[in-house]
């Protein structure tokens, strides 16, 4: 797994470890409603050294749509608090890369069923040759059945005595 992290090129991330960073930037309150191993503060600053250990992470506007959906959601935010979190979160999200996946692709894909945003970082992963770095089991599950390069966020957390 570590050799798969040090020697991708490109990783693109899926929404659930976007999400915890962005949560833990924002507002750290409510970083127990979003993490995914029971330990937030952790969680936040394994993601907070990993975005900035100099690799290409990549997101997809699939993903960014996801990202917002859910900050939305968890911090019930009106125009002026979507805007503050612009404010503060927008220039990681500026200096992180972007896929651009054609909607096309997306749409007539197999595994439309998985969704937009998913569908977006299998494509980059077959098109840019991207790592896929993501929280999401089932999707993970897809992933290696599909043998998608992928390293699933847990296991990569715990495992993070490199860092």
């Amino acid at each position: 797994m570590l050799k798969k992290f040090f020697s991708a090129s490109n990783i693109a991330i899926d929404t659930g470890p976007l999400l915890i960073h962005a949560v833990g930037v924002f507002d750290c309150k409510k970083l127990q409603d979003v993490c995914l191993c029971n330990e937030p503060d952790e969680e936040f600053e394994f993601l907070n050294r990993l975005f900035m250990s100099r690799k290409n992470f990549y997101i997809t506007p699939y993903i960014l749509s996801e990202l917002f959906y859910q900050i939305r959601k968890i911090f019930n935010l009106n125009e002026k608090g979507i805007e503050e979190f612009f404010n503060i979160y927008g220039e990681f999200l500026i200096k992180i890369g972007e896929f651009h996946i054609e909607k096309e692709k997306i749409m007539t894909h197999e595994k439309i069923k998985f969704g937009l945003a998913d569908i977006s970082l299998i494509l980059a992963n077959k098109e840019r040759h991207s790592l896929i770095f993501s929280g999401d089991g089932g999707f993970c599950k897809l992933c290696e059945h599909e043998k998608i390069e992928h390293i699933e966020y847990r296991s990569f957390f715990f495992n993070r005595s490199f860092m």
